[in-house]
């Protein structure tokens, strides 16, 4: 049951983070004199040519940043498998971390494509439920799915722990490492 909990918090997350991606770079194409497939490897995040914004310029695999044994200290489960679930076309990395029975799990994701735009929407898709948290990324919020932070345009999502706090120092612990 806690497994189906955290993928759909994660869909939910990406769902809102993939859909103001969307909107946010149309309106770009939109306006841009060349091509915008977002398609080409290490594009650049500033204001050129109407290229989506890429936050890393580069793929990660987020499983092997923060390792099972990192995640297992600072949540305080009892983890010790991973699944990574990437979706490199939008630039989503999660790692799945799980009990050897599956019965409790947090997911880690991070977008790196609009991430500004995505974060802005599920902070408006939560509305007055999200409750802003401080000392961690430009910006972040917690909200029934989990906890969000925004480090220029890379956003780092923590979802299916108890504890607002160990979300964030989990964040924290990733987000040199990007």
């Amino acid at each position: 049951m806690r497994a189906i909990t955290t993928m759909s918090a994660v869909t939910a997350f990406a769902l809102v983070a993939i859909t103001a991606t969307a909107c946010s770079s149309a309106s770009k194409s939109s306006t841009a004199s060349g091509s915008a497939t977002g398609s080409g490897s290490g594009s650049g995040g500033s204001s050129g040519g109407g290229s989506v914004a890429d936050g890393l310029g580069h793929p990660i695999t987020l499983c092997t940043l923060l390792p099972v044994a990192t995640v297992a200290q600072l949540s305080g489960e009892n983890l010790t498998v991973t699944k990574e679930q990437d979706t490199p076309s939008y630039k989503i990395y999660m790692c799945d971390y799980t009990s050897a029975d599956g019965t409790s799990g947090v997911t880690v994701s991070v977008l790196a494509m609009d991430a500004a735009a995505g974060y802005n929407g599920a902070l408006s898709a939560f509305g007055s439920s999200a409750k802003q948290i401080s000392g961690v990324g430009d910006k972040a919020f917690s909200a029934i799915t989990g906890v969000q932070a925004l480090f220029g345009n890379v956003s780092i999502t923590v979802s299916n722990l108890q504890s607002d706090d160990a979300a964030v120092q989990i964040i924290k612990a990733l987000q040199p490492k990007l």
